[in-house]
């Protein structure tokens, strides 16, 4: 009994020690709401710098050409990718391989999917604040932008990150030809 005791506490310990460093991972750019936002709303040419809640340059995300949105660490390393394809965004890692899709629907709402296509997040508008909601419905952060930058707060209302844009323009919209 005393052997049993003693694994499972030591199970208990080493599952806590787990849960706690994955509190305190390093984010990276392409994994939480902020990028994923600042991915899907990318400006051709232009660069966005992301920053964690406490100001410290946790990478950019870089719009190349008009379909793709290069996501770099804060050490200038490719971390992923956003590329537009058909009505969808596809996001892959460093490797290449797909690890979310963002889709459209409804005009106001975004659905990103994992790779096996199961419902991880919702992104929705309410006038120029997007809320993101995990699969069952739940808060997990909204992002104002507000401008060229835009500001990420967890569910509790913290600032969990900031996003400031340089460069880039829009299209332009085309010009009529006459004769």
């Amino acid at each position: 009994m005393k052997k049993i005791a003693i694994a499972l506490l030591s199970f208990a310990v080493a599952a806590g020690s787990l849960f706690a460093a994955d509190n305190k991972k390093s984010a990276v750019p392409g994994t939480d709401d902020l990028s994923r936002y600042v991915a899907t709303k990318a400006t051709p040419g232009g660069q966005t710098t992301l920053r964690d809640g406490s100001g410290r340059t946790l990478g950019t995300a870089s719009m190349v050409g008009s379909r793709t949105t290069t996501l770099r660490d804060s050490g200038g390393r490719t971390t992923g990718s956003a590329t537009i394809q058909g009505n969808q965004t596809v996001f892959r890692d460093a490797s290449g391989r797909t690890v979310w899709t963002a889709t459209p629907s409804g005009g106001q709402t975004t659905t990103y999917r994992d790779a096996a296509g199961r419902t991880q997040r919702t992104a929705s508008q309410s006038g120029s604040s997007i809320t993101f909601r995990d699969a069952a419905g739940r808060t997990t952060s909204t992002v104002q932008p507000s401008g060229s930058s835009a500001t990420a707060r967890d569910a509790g209302g913290r600032t969990i990150g900031t996003a400031s844009s340089t460069g880039g323009k829009q299209p332009a919209a085309a010009k009529r030809q006459g004769r």
